[in-house]
C-alpha cells in the first residue's frame, strides 16, 4: 500500500544523523498480533487472526489496485481535500470497507481449512513470529505517513511542507539489506498464517497479494525512480528487492554528496 523504500528525515539533513524510530506503527503492529492470539486463545479456535490478516492484506492490495495506476489523479484530488480526506478515503473507505466485508462472508470461508500435521503448524508458528517482529523493525523505520502511502500523494513542494510529509530514502535498519522488507514479510506472513490455521481462504489471499504486487512494483520503483533520481539507481544497485544481501549497505554510499547538499 505504500512506497515502502521512501522517506525518513527531510533531504537536508545529513545521511549521518541518527535514524528516527516511529514507537507508533511498530508496537502497534507488534501488540496487534499478541491481542489476536490472546483472542483465539480464549475462543478456542482460529478465528481472530486469520480474519484480521485476510482483512489488512486484502484491504492493502485494493488500496494498491485503485491506487498506483492512478497516482497523478489522486495527487490532484488530495490538493483539494487535504490529508485528512486521503486518510478518510484510504482507511475509512477502502480498508475498513474490505474488512467488513470479510467480516460479513468470514462465518463461509473460516471453515475453508484442511486437517495437515502438527509440525507444519509449528512451521507456520514460528515464521509468523519472525515476520511480525521483522515488520516491527521496518515499521520502525518508516512511520505513519509512508506506511500510508502519503509521501507518493504529496511529491516535494508546498503541500508536501505543509503536512510535514518527509521526502527521504529510508537506508536504515532492514532497508540497509533488502529494499522491500515489509514485502519480503507480507508475503511470509500471510503463508504462515495459512500454515498455522490451515486455511484454505489465506492460501488465495496470498495468491492475490503476489499478484498484485507484481504489478505494483513496477509503477512503484517507476515513481521512486522519479522522485529520488540518482540516489535510487544507487540503491537499485547496492541493495537486492527480495533476497537480502550478507551485509548491510553503506548509507552514504546511497546518498552521496546529495546528503549534505542543503
Amino acid at each position: 500500500m505504500t512506497t515502502r523504500t521512501a522517506s525518513n528525515t527531510p533531504s537536508s539533513a545529513p545521511a549521518s544523523s541518527r535514524p528516527q524510530w516511529h514507537h507508533g506503527p511498530s508496537w502497534l503492529w507488534l501488540l496487534s498480533f499478541v491481542a489476536c492470539g490472546l483472542a483465539d486463545w480464549m475462543i478456542g479456535r482460529w478465528t481472530v487472526l486469520p480474519l484480521y490478516v485476510a482483512a489488512f492484506y486484502l484491504g492493502m492490495v485494493v488500496i494498491d489496485i485503485f491506487t498506483y495506476p492512478m497516482l497523478e489523479r489522486w495527487r490532484a484530488w488530495v490538493r483539494q481535500r487535504g490529508l485528512l480526506g486521503w486518510y478518510l478515503v484510504e482507511v475509512g473507505l477502502m480498508w475498513i470497507g474490505t474488512s467488513v466485508l470479510l467480516m460479513a462472508f468470514a462465518p463461509v470461508w473460516l471453515n475453508w481449512t484442511w486437517s495437515g500435521p502438527r509440525w507444519l503448524q509449528i512451521l507456520g508458528g514460528i515464521g509468523l513470529v519472525i515476520s511480525v517482529l521483522i515488520g516491527v523493525w521496518a515499521a520502525g523505520q518508516m512511520g505513519w505517513k509512508r506506511l500510508l502511502f502519503v509521501p507518493a500523494l504529496f511529491p516535494p513542494g508546498e503541500m508536501a511542507r505543509r503536512y510535514d510529509v518527509p521526502q527521504r530514502l529510508v537506508v536504515s535498519g532492514p532497508y540497509r539489506y533488502v529494499r522491500n522488507p515489509l514485502y519480503v514479510t507480507d508475503m511470509a506472513l500471510i503463508g504462515s498464517t495459512a500454515l498455522l490455521t490451515q486455511n484454505w481462504f489465506l492460501v488465495a489471499a496470498l495468491v492475490v497479494y503476489v499478484a498484485q504486487l507484481v504489478m505494483q512494483l513496477r509503477l512503484e520503483e517507476r515513481e521512486l525512480r522519479s522522485r529520488f533520481g540518482a540516489q535510487y539507481e544507487r540503491y537499485l544497485k547496492a541493495v537486492p528487492r527480495f533476497i537480502p544481501r550478507l551485509t548491510p549497505v553503506d548509507p552514504q554510499e546511497i546518498y552521496g554528496e546529495e546528503a549534505h547538499s542543503g
